[in-house]
């Protein structure tokens, strides 16, 4: 990624606090400007969930386990941190609206109305809302993935996504993730029983850097993850936790 040189107005005490600490470490006042922002942002937990739930058939208000798919979900959400949640709910938006409202507990909840064809494109809908690190999610799909954990492997990883992913018994009926340590290679879909690269499949949790709206060109999420992995920018975080998709 490229540099842009800006102008900043601080306070005096700050402009020497940022200069002794600049002497410390031996670089200069711009490198040491850079090194507290980058601090300051690996240390934000995830503010800002996205989630798909504008599929025809409205999954994610069939009942599971008594509740919503999407209330396990803002469940979930609601005890990791996130305050905000958007909803790309398509033509549901009216349905799910009125079961769930502006908010959940302490988050707000925003709708977009999309009427896109595919996820890439359901996804890039949202570029204008979000400008930081954001987790997605499949409205499809409950789980109970630790947000905090998955973050620190994204960001040990520096990729511009990170793939949550599940163990299967019968991986031949999915696609199945190929990884050279925490880096997705590819996948490999419907792969014959016994031919498996792993058990490890898409687990339809995603944490996003914001340039992931560059990559939104394809014609679903699952090809934009696919470029991804060939660019090596996909990593995957093996997760062994609550997992139910109602698609299945």
């Amino acid at each position: 990624m490229g540099k842009k040189r800006i102008s900043l107005t601080l306070d005096e005490d700050l402009v020497e606090k940022i200069d002794a600490e600049a002497e410390s470490l031996d670089i200069n006042r711009s490198q040491t400007v850079e090194k507290i922002a980058e601090e300051y942002f690996k240390g934000k937990g995830l503010n800002t969930a996205v989630i798909l739930c504008g599929d025809p058939e409205n999954k994610t208000l069939n009942l599971y386990e008594g509740k919503p798919v999407l209330g396990h979900i803002l469940e979930n959400l609601s005890g990791q941190g996130v305050s905000r949640v958007i909803l790309l709910a398509g033509q549901n938006r009216d349905e799910i609206r009125e079961q769930f409202g502006d908010g959940y507990d302490s988050m707000t909840l925003e709708y977009i109305e999309d009427q896109s064809e595919g996820t890439a494109a359901a996804l890039s809908k949202a570029e204008k809302k979000v400008n930081e690190t954001f987790v997605a999610l499949n409205g499809h799909v409950v789980a109970d993935v630790d947000l905090e954990d998955m973050l620190r492997v994204h960001r040990e990883e520096d990729s511009s996504a990170t793939m949550a992913l599940t163990t299967v018994s019968s991986p031949s009926n999915y696609g199945v993730a190929r990884l050279k340590g925490r880096k997705i290679l590819g996948f490999e879909e419907k792969p014959e029983r016994g031919e498996e690269p792993s058990q490890l499949i898409n687990a339809g949790t995603y944490i996003l850097d914001e340039d992931i709206f560059q990559h939104l060109n394809a014609e679903s999420l699952e090809k934009a993850f696919e470029n991804l992995a060939d660019e090596g920018l996909l990593s995957g975080y093996i997760y062994g936790g609550k997992w139910k998709d109602i698609d299945r």
